[in-house]
């Protein structure tokens, strides 16, 4: 509680001065390369508006990590390198008479470093927050796209449920707080432009009082920045990442730079939103991060939206995605990479690959296979089930309601909806075992609709 008044005095004592220095921090997934794709192509409007932006350089997609210079030396412990360069630019900016703008996500958890940094300095500490859930889709894309992850969605979710995932949820904004006083942070709730919100540059030129300004450029802004892979562009990735990783560094960028391209273009497909997880998932998944965040929410009132955030759940089956655009799109763009990728995948398969994640790939670009013998196995239980079923604690109820859900899931619905009525008779009162039991009667509901539908459009008995 004293901290909490030591700051809100120091930075209450300083708000009456101009910033000397703003820093955006990201969080990450947030719309950070569409700030800094419009900060270094306007840098000059933005100087006579009295912000010097140092220069960065954008890939052929717009992107960019911002302010790699400071921030990215300090993630690589080069702190020393990162001070000489952030003195450096506030030299210049003092010199143009302009208060220094930094723009690095890689900026999120360097609070430390930048408050020895800026001692004794005016600063603005601004940042954007996301629901948890819409950051883990983004990260999942984000593994794919650049990390080389082949892990399918569901496979990864599931194990976030047991650990600490503080960043998720905006625990660094606390820490900036404390760093820099809550009146010199500016913190907003981030949704994307493609579920609704507003475009991010302007919310940040408003963050800086210089919006109405700026209106010409801004009106001059198309498409987003950065996007998210599409659905097929993304599993077209997964694939190739199979092999991509025994191939140079400049074939898998050249594939990424396609894809971006591809699905910044693909106005007609959609990347991955949490009304494709399922309801199991997405309950879980909330409950587990939603309490983390509960202390960001109370010390910024202002990110309570961000909890917040409705979900339109699509009870219509996924579409077959169409892998053959994407790839088109590849041997256009690097016909030399998608060579290279096809002779990788034919000498992996005479070496006797045959996991399935491979023959995939193999059956998408086309190469003759033999096809993995054995059943495709039954689901088991999730790691989360297992911890759940683990505890010491755990009762009746628990055992019933797991496998329910382990029922479900390998889709005996009738058993489930048995087995989830016995949880409930035991623990009356567990509002988890009601939802997923009203979950269940919906999914039965919707089967029987579809199965009627279904009877009511077949011939009698005689007709053609």
């Amino acid at each position: 509680m004293i901290k909490h008044v030591i700051r809100s005095l120091r930075s209450s004592a300083s708000s009456h001065k101009p910033a000397e220095v703003v820093l955006h921090i990201g969080a990450p997934k947030c719309g950070s390369s569409a700030i800094q794709r419009f900060c270094v192509t306007h840098r000059d409007a933005l100087l006579k508006l009295g912000y010097f932006y140092p220069e960065h350089s954008l890939d052929v997609n717009g992107v960019s990590g911002g302010h790699t210079q400071v921030a990215g030396a300090l993630i690589n412990d080069k702190r020393e390198q990162a001070r000489v360069t952030f003195q450096r630019w506030l030299n210049e900016a003092k010199k143009q008479q302009a208060c220094l703008l930094i723009s690095a996500e890689a900026l999120y958890g360097q609070h430390a470093a930048m408050s020895e940094f800026c001692k004794g300095l005016n600063v603005k500490v601004i940042g954007f927050l996301r629901h948890p859930i819409e950051y883990l889709l983004a990260n999942h894309n984000q593994g794919i796209k650049r990390h080389m992850s082949t892990r399918r969605l569901g496979e990864l979710l599931p194990e976030l449920l047991g650990k600490s995932t503080g960043h998720l949820v905006g625990l660094p904004l606390i820490h900036w707080a404390e760093a820099f006083g809550d009146d010199s942070c500016h913190f907003m709730a981030y949704q994307s432009p493609s579920a609704g919100g507003a475009p991010v540059e302007g919310r940040f030129l408003q963050a800086l009082g210089i919006e109405t300004q700026m209106s010409p450029q801004l009106q001059q802004l198309g498409g987003q920045t950065n996007r998210s892979y599409v659905k097929s562009a993304l599993e077209l990735k997964r694939l190739l990442n199979t092999v991509l990783g025994d191939l140079p560094a400049h074939d898998a960028h050249q594939v990424d730079w396609s894809l971006q391209g591809y699905s910044d273009r693909a106005r007609g497909e959609s990347g991955y939103t949490m009304a494709d997880l399922t309801m199991e998932i997405r309950e879980r998944l909330e409950e587990h991060l939603l309490k983390q965040m509960a202390p960001v929410v109370k010390h910024f009132p202002e990110l309570k939206a961000v909890a917040e955030v409705p979900v339109e759940v699509s009870l219509e089956s996924n579409h077959w995605l169409n892998l053959a655009a994407p790839l088109a799109a590849l041997a256009a763009d690097a016909p030399q990479v998608t060579t290279d990728i096809r002779q990788r995948a034919v000498k992996q398969r005479e070496q006797g690959r045959q996991d399935y994640t491979f023959c995939k790939l193999l059956d998408v670009l086309g190469i003759e296979f033999n096809e993995p013998g054995g059943v495709e196995p039954t689901p088991g239980l999730t790691v989360h089930q297992r911890n759940t079923l683990s505890k010491p604690h755990a009762r009746e109820a628990d055992c019933l309601r797991e496998m329910a859900v382990l029922l479900e899931r390998q889709g005996l619905l009738a058993d489930a909806l048995f087995a989830i009525g016995r949880a409930l008779e035991k623990r009356p009162e567990g509002k988890g075992i009601q939802r997923i039991k009203a979950r269940m009667e919906q999914r039965q509901q919707i089967q029987q609709a579809s199965q009627a539908a279904c009877e009511d459009k077949r011939p009698e008995a005689g007709q053609s």
